[in-house]
């Protein structure tokens, strides 16, 4: 369902592409980046979701310089020079324009290592604040349907929570999930339940 690619593969891809001059997603993402006044883009990451609604995209995260521009974000400096920030754009195939959501510094950073916390995580995306359709296994074999997310929900926490059955409209589904708390090396501290028992945990 995911397709996480490696930076050396996204150099490669992005080097062909501006040679016979296709448009890919990470091409896309960093003209998106450049256009938001941006400087220095370069790809973190790219994976491969169907969102909420059923569409597939490119959700490619990209990293760069944003001071002083229109994008409606404050950069973090150090010594009075902007740091670089992270921003995701989610790109349908084409690839055609979709959204796009700004991450505090070192935000996504923080959503990848608490990713790592246990197995059971693989079914969320890497990056945060990105709402997507996935498979939740049940404790008793199979899957449910349902919708899954990494949110950053305080300065060092990460929930990834999961929402289900995707039968029912948003309001009516169950929510459960999970809370890593990272210290400030970005090392997991904790985890600890939250909300409903996720299928998971039911016989």
């Amino acid at each position: 369902m995911k397709c996480a690619v490696s930076a050396a593969l996204l150099a490669a891809i992005a080097f062909a592409a501006a040679g016979c001059g296709a448009t890919t997603a990470t091409s896309a993402a960093l003209r998106e980046a450049r256009d938001f006044g941006g400087t220095q883009p370069s790809v973190v990451r790219v994976e491969r979701w169907r969102i909420s609604n059923g569409d597939p995209v490119d959700v490619v995260l990209v990293r760069a310089r944003f001071c002083g521009t229109h994008n409606g974000s404050t950069s973090a400096k150090i010594n009075g020079r902007c740091v670089a920030s992270e921003v995701y754009f989610a790109l349908r195939p084409g690839p055609t324009a979709g959204g796009s959501v700004f991450f505090p510094h070192g935000g996504a950073h923080l959503a990848a290592e608490a990713w790592k916390a246990r197995p059971a995580f693989r079914i969320f995306p890497h990056i945060p604040d990105l709402l997507v359709r996935c498979k939740i296994p049940r404790g008793g074999g199979g899957t449910v349907a349902g919708l899954c997310e990494a949110k950053l929900s305080a300065p060092r926490e990460v929930a990834f929570l999961e929402h289900w059955p995707l039968s029912k409209p948003a309001g009516h589904r169950n929510t459960a999930g999970w809370v890593v708390t990272l210290d400030r090396s970005s090392r997991v501290v904790s985890v600890h339940d939250t909300g409903s028992m996720p299928p998971q945990s039911k016989p």
